[in-house]
This record gives structure tokens, sequence and C-alpha cells, in this order.
């Protein structure tokens, strides 16, 4: 997974996640320099991830290796901003756009300072998976709890990296990721016959794969405020399913009522929406929910192009209780996608197999990641800093899905949700009635 994620690097396929959230004082005290470096400093010595750099051979065929950097310069790689006017979503986008370098004696990873309390922190792919960057803003709030109170003094933006600490390894260190060879046999089929003899041919993918890696992009933030998420997690209970199992319905469900509204002559030709929903593998390795890696693998599916009308009453929650237990059933097969990502690297395959993918239709429609409810912050005695406004956004937008939703909890109760999607990769009014139709059929839901 570590060297899919450099190598999309390199293509100029994907750029960061990033993880944002607003922090508050009760002092009323803002995220100055002084504050937030002896903070910074701590989860640079907590987090070796944070303290690496990737070095590239000359060919793509060389493996990448991670090395360990002296310092860490928070100068170079903290920026503090004004911004009144722009939302989090347009923020966010911007963030998004920017690359992560290797081979550079800075860090993969960045924080912006937005008006003196909202932190955007973005980090490359290779050293953290999406549910790492929950952990990253629990563990700088527990940091910024735990620093004493007097920040008068300016403390050093140079950070001496411990050389002790330990990297995480790959899943496949600490998991079987072997895949059986009827499975590999099948993909191999499906890298061979007639595009038309495959599933993907009926599926809705959203427009073809820019034929120029660009990662222009649109972001779209909205949150489910707490009552609603209570409300709707007690739903789930009620049958015997899950947030990730309804999302996924309910987004499904709304995108064919969008095609066949929108787009009704070409709608007859699309009978699934080829779907990707990505799963933590800690379990599998007993990575901590703490822990910085890039344990995580994905599960696709072809969704059938069933209708949803927006009346909450009409929800299939049969469906979506059937959804989540098939994807439970398949989680002990997600670590295979590692092996067979092992195959092409070893092969030689692995550049050509993603590079032959530009220009032409897009492998995935629908991208659904669900990292959870934010982690508790163990805390001793009055919090001093508060955390809440909590978004997740991953780019990918080049071989990733049309579009993509990235769910996360945020401390204060809400669920709040990232649709992000290229530029040119889903026309315009089709991802502005899909989003709309989202929330208009979730509200009725839950009676709102």
């Amino acid at each position: 997974m570590e060297r899919y994620h450099v190598l999309l690097g390199q293509l100029g396929f994907d750029s960061c996640v990033v993880i944002a959230g607003r922090y508050a004082s009760e002092s009323g005290a803002s995220l100055t320099r002084n504050v937030l470096y002896p903070a910074l400093r701590t989860l640079v010595h907590q987090h070796a991830a944070l303290g690496v750099q990737i070095v590239v051979g000359a060919t793509r065929a060389d493996v990448p290796k991670f090395v360990r950097l002296p310092e860490v310069d928070l100068d170079a790689i903290v920026e503090f901003t004004e911004d009144t006017t722009s939302p989090v979503d347009e923020l966010l986008r911007t963030q998004l756009g920017r690359l992560l370098e290797f081979g550079t004696s800075a860090p993969l990873w960045r924080v912006t300072v937005v008006n003196g309390s909202t932190v955007f922190f973005a980090f490359h792919h290779v050293i953290a998976d999406g549910q790492s960057g929950p952990a990253l803003l629990a563990t700088l709030l527990a940091a910024l709890n735990s620093d004493p109170a007097d920040t008068s003094d300016a403390s050093s933006g140079i950070v001496s990296v411990p050389q002790t600490a330990t990297l995480a390894g790959p899943a496949e260190a600490y998991t079987d990721v072997s895949v059986p060879w009827l499975s590999l046999l099948h993909e191999l089929y499906k890298m061979g016959a007639p595009k038309s003899w495959l599933p993907s041919a009926t599926a809705w993918t959203g427009n073809a794969a820019p034929a120029t890696p660009s990662l222009a992009m649109h972001v779209r933030c909205w949150s489910i405020p707490a009552p609603q998420t209570i409300e709707l997690l007690r739903q789930c209970r009620a049958h015997a399913t899950t947030l990730t199992a309804v999302l996924h319905t309910l987004l499904v469900g709304v995108l064919a009522r969008v095609l066949a509204e929108l787009r009704p002559a070409q709608a007859a030709a699309w009978r699934t929406v080829h779907v990707a929903v990505p799963v933590s593998l800690r379990r599998a390795t007993h990575a901590p929910p703490t822990a910085l890696c890039d344990h995580v693998s994905t599960l696709h599916g072809y969704a059938p192009l069933h209708p949803l009308r927006a009346r909450g009453a009409d929800f299939p929650w049969g469906a979506a209780r059937d959804f989540g237990r098939g994807l439970h059933a398949r989680v002990p097969r997600a670590p295979q996608l590692l092996g067979e990502l092992a195959v092409l690297f070893r092969w030689g395959l692995a550049e050509g197999f993603f590079t032959g993918m530009l220009g032409k239709k897009r492998t995935t429609g629908l991208g659904l990641s669900n990292v959870g409810r934010f982690p508790e912050v163990p805390q001793e005695g009055k919090a001093r800093w508060t955390l809440n406004e909590v978004y997740l956004g991953q780019c990918d937008v080049v071989r990733g899905a049309a579009i993509k939703v990235n769910v996360v909890g945020s401390p204060e109760g809400t669920t709040n949700i990232t649709f992000t999607w290229g530029e040119g990769a889903i026309d315009e009014d089709l991802v502005e009635a899909f989003i709309a139709g989202a929330k208009e059929t979730l509200d009725s839901m839950l009676g709102s």
C-alpha cells in the first residue's frame, strides 16, 4: 500500500489527505506560533511517521525507501493565514490541491492555521491512512491541554526527530495478504478480457478519467447536526444495520434517481454503479486507533441502480441491512488487495496499469469512506482547549471514484461529510442534484 501511494504521487494522480478541525480556548486565546509549536513538537516526538521522508530511485522500478530526518523545521511547514470569507470546503479544496514532495528536507505533512483557530493538517497517504487523521487532531488537542498555559516564550521552530522512534510497519508485516490463485486469475482475466464482457460495461462510473493528470477538483462539506446524528444512529440500531450501510444505500438510491431524471436517455444502459468502500485493516494488524500507519484496503462492488424516493418512509432498510452484512462478511478478504498490488509491483506492471487508465472509462463511480466517531481524548483536569467542526477530505481525483464521500464523527457529536470530485469527473448538474437529493432524503428520514 505504501508503494502504491508513492506511485500515485509520482504520477501526479494524488496529493494528500487533509483533516480539518476548529480549536477553541476557554480564555479566548488563538493558536499562535508560541501556542502551537510546543504541541507540534509533542506530535513529532510521539509519531515517528512525522519525522520521515521518502527517497525514490532513478526509475519507477526502484523500490522507494523511508529515511528518518534529523530534524523538522516547523517554520517551513506551518502557515498562519487570515481568511474570514472562504467556507471550509473552499479551504479544504485549496489544501487538497497542494502536493507534498518526495526527497526534500521537509517531512510529508504540513499545517495551515486559519484565523488562529481552524487547523488544516495535510499528510501524505504513504505515512498515514484516513483513520490516522482524527488521531492527529486528537493528539494535538491532548498536547495543547497538557502544555503550560504560559506561552509568552516563543519556542524554536526546529524539532529534533527522535532517532529511536519506531515507524509502523506495512500491513503485510502483521497479517496475511496472499491472494488465492483463483482470485489472481480472475483479476488477470479482467485485465485482458474484452470490456463488453465485464460488469463494468454497464456500470455508471461518471465521466472518463482525464487524458492528462490534473488535481483540479471541487469540494462540498455538509454537517449532520448532533440531534439528527443521534436519531440516525438510533434508527440504524433499530434496523440492525450500520451508518456506513445506510449511507451507501441512500447515496446509491439518490444517484439512481438523479440519473433517471436528468439522463433518461442513457440511464437505461446503466444497471449498476461501481462503489469502492475503504476498510481499516487495524483489527487484523492490531494497530491502535492512535497510531499513524497506512493500514487500509478497499472493497469493491457493483450496486444496482434502484431509484430511491425522497420520502424517508420509503427508505429500504432491508437493503441497507443486507449490504452491511455482506460488507462485514467480505472484510476478511480485504487484505488480498495488498497482495494484488504486490503482484503488480513484482511483475513491473504497476505504472503501466495505472497510467493505462488515463483517458479511459473511469473504474469507480462512487467512493464511500467512514472513519467513524472521533476518538476519546484522555484529559486530566479541566480542558483549556476544545475541538469541533472536524472534516476529512482526500484527493485521488485522477483515477479514483468520480465522486468521493468522506464521513467523520466530530467531537461535538455531529457527523460531517465531505464530497470531492475532480474537474470534469461528473457533470455539474448531476453532482449538484446528487448532493441536494441526499440531504433532502436524509432530512425526510429524520423528520426534519
